[in-house]
């Protein structure tokens, strides 16, 4: 029996089965398990998390983060994480290659512990792969002061240069980091859903049900609040918006928790209930010119999630961002381009009135799913191509 890979896994947050990069990593090297796997990680947050090798910032360092004085020095803190924490070789990560002997270097890239790990590849001959999964240089909570932005940015793109193979989200985000040698495409991987027979999402009101799972915070926030106010006066239309932490007025809040609009967050299990009962699925892309760069890039996991459940999509987002550009040439979904609330509402109502249109929508979610996004194909390039980068 051929054994199997072994793969170091540097990340600044490990695989874990609940939302964002964390639900991609573990979809591809957890759920899947294709690889012998080892997390290093500086994740510092809940316990029970997937990580083997503790990553630490120095211990001043650490403390000043965690005292009260924390909160004033953050920036501070992150900019030192960003660009003095990567010139030292790595204590905890260097015994880990030297325990654990990876096949290969894996990293999430970022703005700080990415280049620790690009710098222990090369320290010791390993081939070095990336995940460029966000443009996380103008994340908040990733750069420290805003003026470094420019140079995380560059940084980024000089890790892109540096990796012997290289894993894009998207096309947009290929194109924005230029050509490589050994880049790919591969889309979010998508969940495996197991829908109960018995629905916990039943519907006794005749209402067209318009389905939002993901990120409920910021400026999805922002998008899903103006088409509450939209939906909520109506008497044909309902929303379901299921995510964590959303920070919107309290007003709102208050009438979507009371309304049933809100439910807060729901594992994977009790999100897929919800999915199942929808007539129409939403996903959002901001139209903010502040976070333009971010939507040109990444590819949201909630599209390759929801054409698994064959049922109209509604993707509210610019043209330029990568989804839209997707849909546009291979279907999968309907386009709303403008970023009024009102053009979701009347594209809710065409697909309630037209049973064509419904069943045409459904009949493209559910060829996308088979075919471009097909979890199968997507993982099989992912292992293959690692694969051919320890073996050559």
């Amino acid at each position: 029996m051929t054994s199997k890979t072994r793969v170091l896994l540097v990340s600044i947050v490990p695989p874990k089965n609940d939302c964002g990069v964390r639900i991609v990593m573990h979809r591809q090297l957890v759920e899947r398990a294709p690889f012998q796997l080892h997390v290093a990680s500086n994740a510092d947050f809940e316990d029970g998390l997937l990580v083997h090798t503790p990553l630490r910032l120095p211990y001043l360092i650490h403390r000043l983060g965690k005292s009260r004085f924390g909160p004033r020095l953050a920036a501070w803190i992150t900019d030192y994480e960003n660009f003095i924490w990567p010139l030292t070789a790595n204590e905890a990560l260097e015994e880990a290659v030297q325990h654990f002997k990876p096949d290969v270097v894996l990293t999430l890239a970022e703005c700080g512990l990415c280049h620790i790990a690009r710098k222990t590849a090369q320290r010791h001959g390993l081939p070095l792969a990336g995940l460029f999964l966000d443009w996380f240089p103008v994340m908040k909570g990733h750069y420290g002061h805003k003026a470094t932005q420019g140079i995380l940015s560059r940084r980024y793109r000089e890790l892109y240069a540096a990796c012997n193979l290289a894993f894009c989200t998207s096309d947009g985000m290929q194109e924005m980091l230029g050509p490589h040698p050994n880049s790919h495409v591969i889309y979010p991987m998508p969940g495996k859903y197991r829908v109960p027979v018995e629905n916990a999402w039943p519907r006794s009101n005749g209402k067209f049900r318009l389905v939002y799972v993901g990120a409920v915070g910021n400026f999805y926030g922002r998008m899903l609040c103006s088409l509450i106010e939209k939906i909520e006066p109506t008497t044909d239309l309902e929303l379901i918006v299921i995510g964590p932490n959303a920070d919107w007025p309290k007003q709102t809040l208050e009438r979507a928790r009371a309304s049933g609009t809100y439910p807060g967050f729901k594992p994977p299990e009790q999100a897929a209930e919800a999915l199942a009962s929808a007539d129409a699925l939403l996903v959002v892309m901001s139209f903010e010119k502040e976070h333009e760069l971010f939507m040109r890039t990444s590819f949201t996991t909630k599209f390759l999630d929801y054409v698994a459940f064959g049922k109209p999509v509604i993707l509210w987002g610019p043209e330029y961002c990568t989804p839209v550009r997707v849909a546009r040439k291979h279907g999968g979904a309907a386009v709303v381009s403008t970023d009024q609330a009102e053009a979701v509402v009347s594209l809710c109502r065409q697909i309630a009135g037209d049973s064509a249109l419904s069943e045409e929508l459904s009949k493209q979610a559910r060829h996308l799913h088979q075919t471009l996004f097909n979890p199968d194909r997507l993982q099989q390039l992912f292992v293959r191509k690692i694969t051919e980068l320890t073996n050559g």
